[in-house]
């Protein structure tokens, strides 16, 4: 292909056209208003460094600074060439790091921590200058809590960033989601319904006339397949896709809004509004004390729902006096642990979390959809927790761990 060669100068020429020129127009007109707004905040910062300048404002603040770090200097090396650690101060260090990481721990909001670890850092200081001066203890308390300090940030950031990577993979999930959706509904579901009408109207036919009980074919294990049983079957296939595919739909589009979250305590959750549905079918027990979340209520009763009646299901067919369903609740400093164990049929070796998890996998003796387990893993997504299959002594052990402070 030939192409013709410009030179760097026609190139710059040809860029100055009439078109070209109306766009940097149009471009200037849209960026003026910000321009001048922004040259009336830039005024107004040099008026106020003037006004600075002219009190002596500046020079008298900056000579404070200089007094106090020459003050803390002078300090420090007074206490290095006349002083040694002594227990006290050691025992005030712990006390420090005690308060500082208790205040992280306790506080649910990255400001809270960060505004009370601030206060204490300043009570510290004059704190610590008495101590020196009057009894000859130092403390580094004040480096520990601004270490903390930094600590908190970092670990803020970093809940921040995940926080936003998961949004963004959940983001586009969702969408992909939503397009396969869109698909199913407006093309496959009218052709279930134009598939199952004539497949009516053919049994129908054929009853009429009694040949449903024709023979139509051998299985593998040598029985008779008639008509009748094989129209039957395709019926029935046609109807669970097609309810396959409206439980589908209701399980993508129905959200957890993050508006909807608020504090609660699993144990109580339990207690009142999750066992008292499923009393009779088998004996449950929660052990562990109060374990408070951030968490969207309504999802996360019909997450332990669907535990439950998995549980009398799957693991219960028959009832069993000693049949035993348990809750083991218990906290870290930044997540709720929930096992979920029972003493009923095993879970199946060789179905994953993963499988557990996905739309429409299920063991090979479940008579369900698969989609249980499907909304499980979207209400733990929804709160940046994880899910895990334990394999241990316990026939069935599942453990959900979320974030305290919610995601």
């Amino acid at each position: 292909m030939n192409r013709t060669w410009k030179s760097p100068l026609t190139s710059l020429l040809s860029a100055f056209t009439p078109r070209a020129l109306a766009r940097c127009l149009v471009a200037a007109k849209r960026a003026r208003v910000a321009y001048l707004s922004n040259l009336l905040v830039g005024a107004a910062i040099a008026l106020l460094v003037y006004f600075v300048d002219q009190t002596g404002l500046f020079e008298y603040l900056l000579n404070r600074v200089l007094y106090l770090l020459l003050s803390a200097i002078g300090m420090l090396l007074n206490y290095k060439e006349y002083h040694l650690l002594t227990p006290a101060g050691f025992a005030l260090d712990v006390l420090t790091v005690a308060l500082a990481t208790g205040l992280w721990t306790l506080l649910r909001t990255p400001s809270a921590r960060i505004l009370a670890n601030l206060l204490f850092l300043v009570a510290l200081v004059p704190l610590t200058i008495a101590l020196l001066e009057r009894y000859g203890v130092f403390i580094n308390g004040t480096p520990i809590v601004a270490g903390v300090i930094v600590a908190i940030i970092l670990d803020a950031t970093a809940d921040l960033v995940k926080k936003a990577l998961r949004r963004r993979i959940r983001q586009g999930r969702r969408e992909a989601e939503y397009s396969i959706i869109r698909h199913l509904a407006h093309n496959v579901k009218p052709g279930l319904q134009i598939a199952r009408s004539p497949l009516v109207s053919i049994r129908r036919f054929l009853g009429e006339r009694g040949l449903l009980g024709a023979e139509l074919s051998r299985r593998l294990d040598g029985t008779v397949e008639t008509v009748g049983e094989a129209l039957d079957n395709a019926l029935t296939s046609l109807g669970q896709i097609n309810d396959i595919i409206d439980g589908t739909r209701l399980l993508v589009t129905r959200e957890i809004p993050r508006e909807e979250f608020r504090e609660v305590d699993l144990r109580e959750l339990l207690e009142q509004e999750v066992l008292p549905l499923h009393a009779g079918s088998f004996r449950t027990v929660i052990e562990g004390g109060a374990a408070w979340v951030r968490l969207h209520r309504e999802s996360v009763v019909e997450l332990f729902n669907n535990l439950l009646r998995n549980a009398g299901v799957h693991g219960f067919p028959r009832y069993d006096p000693d049949s035993l369903v348990t809750f083991r609740l218990r906290q870290t400093r930044t997540l709720v642990v929930i096992d979920y164990t029972n003493n009923g049929r095993p879970f199946p070796a060789n179905l994953s979390a993963a499988d557990f998890l996905t739309f429409g996998r299920k063991s090979t003796d479940s008579r369900g959809e698969g989609l249980g387990g499907a909304w499980i893993g979207k209400v733990i997504e929804a709160h940046g927790g994880d899910f895990q299959i334990i394999r241990d002594s316990h026939p069935v052990h599942f453990r959900i761990r979320l974030p305290r402070r919610g995601y």
